[in-house]
């Protein structure tokens, strides 16, 4: 089985240490959003907050529930937070550098690779 280029090029950017990273905008009224030690909403609650501005690099991502490791800011090195809540955004994604057309393998419709 070879490869798609598509994948190639993922496996690529993942080996390049290209992770999505979010932005925390929630919990400025409340020092910062709470994060856990695990995934499920009744696991231990870390001693500190996750600052609001804080910058994290996502290690998993399970519906609405982030596994996280801190970049840049105050709060825990690691956890994990909700992105939202009752409707309300707590961390937005930081768009990252788009896939070009030719690292995808995506070719123009007269049939070359753009």
């Amino acid at each position: 089985l070879v490869p798609s280029p598509v994948h190639c090029a993922l496996c690529s950017m993942a080996a390049a240490g290209s992770s999505q990273q979010w932005e925390i905008i929630g919990g400025a009224d409340k020092g910062g959003i709470l994060v856990r030690q695990g995934a499920e909403l009744k696991s231990p609650e870390a001693p500190e907050r996750l600052a609001t501005g804080c910058v994290v690099e996502e290690l998993e991502l399970r519906g609405s529930r982030l596994q996280f490791r801190k970049l840049r800011g105050a709060g825990p090195e690691t956890g994990w937070i909700s992105v939202f809540i009752a409707g309300k955004e707590l961390a937005v994604r930081i768009p990252g550098p788009a896939l070009s057309a030719s690292a995808a393998g995506q070719t123009s419709e007269a049939g070359t690779t753009e």
